[in-house]
């Protein structure tokens, strides 16, 4: 158990027909946890400006959580619902005319290589998976819009140096790039519905 930043943005979608659909983010830091709701609700709103550019207007924020410890059973210590006194902030992405937005369940995996190397010498990443976003037109039909990668390389390189820069939960790893794979993959959502028994 160490002191550590964490920070958890909570998003809204509709999904499979129904609105409301939560998904959300965490982030670790390296500096040390902001000093009472003040400085946490400039942090939060630090990182909900970056996040709001890689999502559409479809998406709306509705809270953040903050951390002051990596521990599992940690308590948050900072909370802020967007939606009060409302409205909840919005995606600002605007996709270019023809592309595609994802399904629910699809996603986009940004990765910032560290400089950490395991003991089979393959370097270790952190790396989170977005909904939310586009693919191109046309073939292959699982590739990322080109404009919508370039937004994710932005939001990339911006979040590595935020509150002294990323780190992995339960490590001081340093960041040392970002990286986004041109392919679309899948992250499941809570909302799938339970599956029928076999009569």
């Amino acid at each position: 158990m160490a002191t550590v930043t964490g920070l958890t943005l909570i998003k809204q979608f509709t999904y499979r027909g129904q609105a409301g659909e939560e998904f959300s983010n965490t982030y670790w830091f390296k500096n040390n946890p902001p000093g009472g709701p003040d400085n946490w609700d400039v942090l939060a709103n630090d990182i909900l400006v970056i996040e709001q550019r890689i999502f559409p207007s479809t998406v709306t924020f509705s809270r953040a959580i903050g951390y002051d410890s990596n521990d599992d059973h940690a308590q948050h210590v900072y909370q802020t619902n967007f939606a009060v006194p409302g409205p909840p902030p919005q995606g600002t992405f605007a996709a270019t005319a023809g592309d595609i937005e994802m399904a629910g369940d699809q996603a986009a995996c940004i990765q910032w290589p560290t400089d950490r190397i395991a003991g089979k010498g393959k370097r270790t990443y952190l790396r989170k998976f977005m909904h939310a976003g586009y693919v191109a037109p046309g073939a292959p039909a699982d590739a990322l819009s080109n404009d919508y990668g370039a937004a994710l390389i932005l939001y990339g390189d911006q979040m590595r140096t935020q509150h002294g820069g990323l780190r992995s939960r339960l490590n001081d790893l340093n960041v040392v790039g970002t990286s986004v794979s041109p392919w679309v993959t899948t992250r499941t959502l809570k909302r799938r519905g339970k599956k029928k028994k076999p009569s």
